[in-house]
């Protein structure tokens, strides 16, 4: 089963949050007090409060603090002997911590935004530049599936964008190969504006997504 968590700043500040930063190891709380944008501190802040929800709600971890994290060689994050994965992102005012019980998973989610797709020629293959110029594919959501592909992946951009093509006509569920690993995709609005996508080593048909404020989430911990 695959997961979606998304939390909105909507205008919170950082003295609202800061407080919580108590769920965090030392570490982690030097790490977002030298971030110099407070809703920069706030949407990281948020991110690690979605994985303290998901492994509270999925995977019985006792604690009130997150377990450190590590890095693969290309800077994934993981949690040691943790079952499943999880991916987090952010883009705005929304937060996202997507979670599959069974194996890999990456989400991305991008703000609607006008673009020059000439820009992104290095960067797209001929068939998505085409899907794209004759209105079949939106770029943002062709770009946060690519993206949701690579994190899932785990290589990041050493997994270059332009070699693999996205399923055209795209539709959820779909199944894409890349370097032998299926992935299955899964997108959706958010707030409509937002564009978000998953790619997942487990079938998307099933996924759920859930909308958290900031008191269900507290709460969730504290009551």
């Amino acid at each position: 089963m695959n997961y979606i968590y998304t939390t909105c700043l909507n205008q919170l500040s950082w003295s609202q949050l800061k407080d919580y930063q108590g769920i965090l190891t030392l570490n982690d709380q030097q790490t977002i007090n030298q971030l110099r944008v407070n809703d920069d501190k706030c949407r990281t802040l948020l991110g690690k409060l979605l994985l303290l929800y998901v492994l509270k709600k999925h995977a019985s971890y006792p604690a009130l603090q997150l377990p450190n994290l590590t890095y693969n060689q290309y800077f994934k994050p993981f949690i040691e002997n943790m079952q499943g994965s999880f991916n987090i992102a952010h883009a705005g005012d929304w937060v996202v911590c997507a979670y599959n019980e069974q194996g890999q998973i990456g989400v991305d989610i991008e703000a609607q935004q006008p673009i020059n797709i000439d820009e992104y020629h290095e960067v797209l293959t001929e068939d998505e530049i085409e899907a794209i110029n004759h209105g079949k594919l939106d770029f943002i959501q062709l770009w946060t599936l690519k993206e949701a592909i690579i994190k899932a992946d785990g290589r990041g951009f050493y997994l270059a964008p332009n070699s693999f093509t996205l399923p055209l006509p795209f539709i959820n569920n779909s199944v894409i190969t890349v370097d032998k690993n299926a992935w299955f995709l899964n997108w959706q609005q958010v707030a409509k504006n937002y564009s978000l996508a998953v790619a997942s080593s487990s079938k998307t048909e099933d996924l759920i997504t859930k909308t958290l404020t900031i008191n269900e989430l507290t709460n969730f911990f504290y009551c």
